[in-house]
């Protein structure tokens, strides 16, 4: 699986278990959140591989960290951020593709970031490739 085929599937299921839940933002497009309604950007954050020998093939273990930011507006609490946090985290948890595995989310408290409060969600996943 390449990284392009690996950004597609991470996206594909966020998209198909988060649908109108809120506006979602991605790397590299433009987008513009609407004052005072929440928001979440997703990230894929890729980190550094390896390779191991199993005989005449190898696998190629790639890891990384889909990140998830959660904005919600400021002075409200923290009940809807924590919550939306809650079912980002659900997307991703236990999630098993044939080539990603997905492991235990954490969420974090960012804090105020300009005109939002922020949590961020965080899955920490691996992605194997076996080559002949």
């Amino acid at each position: 699986m390449s990284y392009a085929a690996e950004a597609a599937s991470i996206e594909a299921r966020f998209e198909d278990q988060w649908g109108t839940t809120t506006p979602v933002e991605y790397d590299n497009v433009q987008y513009k959140p609407t004052p005072g309604t929440s928001y979440v950007k997703l990230e894929i954050h890729t980190g550094e591989g390896m390779r191991a020998s199993l005989g005449e093939t190898y696998l190629e273990r790639s890891v990384g960290i889909i990140s998830m930011n959660i904005f919600t507006a400021i002075n409200t609490g923290t009940r809807t951020g924590r919550g939306l946090a809650d079912s980002a985290a659900a997307v991703f948890r236990g999630w098993t593709t044939s080539a990603i595995t997905c492991r235990t989310p954490t969420i974090t408290r960012l804090g105020q970031v300009g005109e939002w409060f922020v949590t961020n969600v965080s899955v920490p996943f691996y992605r194997d490739e076996t080559f002949s």
